[in-house]
């Protein structure tokens, strides 16, 4: 993900941002047309970028890799297709950087199952704390809980992640809470499952 693509490679990425045709992604750069049109399909190839009957358009994968090359571009649109702040998708990829470097990501929710839901634990309290716990909320859909707006994701021993509107309408984003109420809300959730395990054991055993 935060490989170093070479100067070519990177000057085609970035002037396929604003440009859907080949033609006018070609006429940004210096490369001699042919050149540019091998770069477009290793591109294409590799999934930073969709090709179609001389349509360009940057796939997500290649914002990441531009945005974590550092391109205001780049990050302003991931930050917009996640409904956050460029701040907290800059943090979040510097994160990522540090954990993962020539393995393919496709999109942001994908690096979850890449680096371990555990180890998003270390964004708690920084900029990026909402934007993880969407990603882990988003990654692990099929088993979070959802109560009158409000989505949990279960660990062991307590909730992992949250889009809590106990308290606030708009709701808030955390990974690992500390709410007294999502605790009160695990115990008793904690409790329904342990009494159904029970019911469910007894009634094995009377068969």
């Amino acid at each position: 993900m935060c490989k170093v693509l070479d100067e070519r490679e990177l000057e085609v990425l970035k002037a396929s941002l604003d440009s859907q045709r080949f033609y006018h992604v070609y006429k940004k750069t210096p490369l001699p047309l042919a050149s540019a049109w091998r770069l477009i399909r290793r591109l294409a190839k590799a999934g930073l970028v969709e090709y179609s009957r001389g349509h360009v358009k940057v796939a997500e994968a290649g914002l990441i890799v531009l945005a974590s090359h550092g391109d205001p571009m780049a990050l302003a649109l991931l930050a917009d297709k996640y409904r956050d702040n460029t701040v907290a998708v800059k943090e979040y990829l510097e994160f990522l950087c540090q954990r993962i470097k020539d393995l393919p990501v496709k999109t942001l929710v994908d690096t979850v199952g890449l680096i371990g839901p555990g180890s998003l634990k270390e964004l708690r309290g920084t900029p990026a704390e909402g934007l993880a716990a969407k990603l882990l909320l988003e990654f692990c859909k099929e088993f979070v809980v959802e109560v009158d707006g409000s989505m949990f994701l279960l660990g062991g021993k307590g909730i992992i992640a949250a889009h809590c509107k106990f308290c606030n309408r708009e709701g808030v984003l955390e990974l690992y809470p500390d709410c007294p109420y999502t605790k009160i809300f695990f115990r008793y959730l904690k409790t329904r499952f342990l009494r159904a395990a029970k019911t469910f054991s007894n009634a094995d055993k009377k068969t």
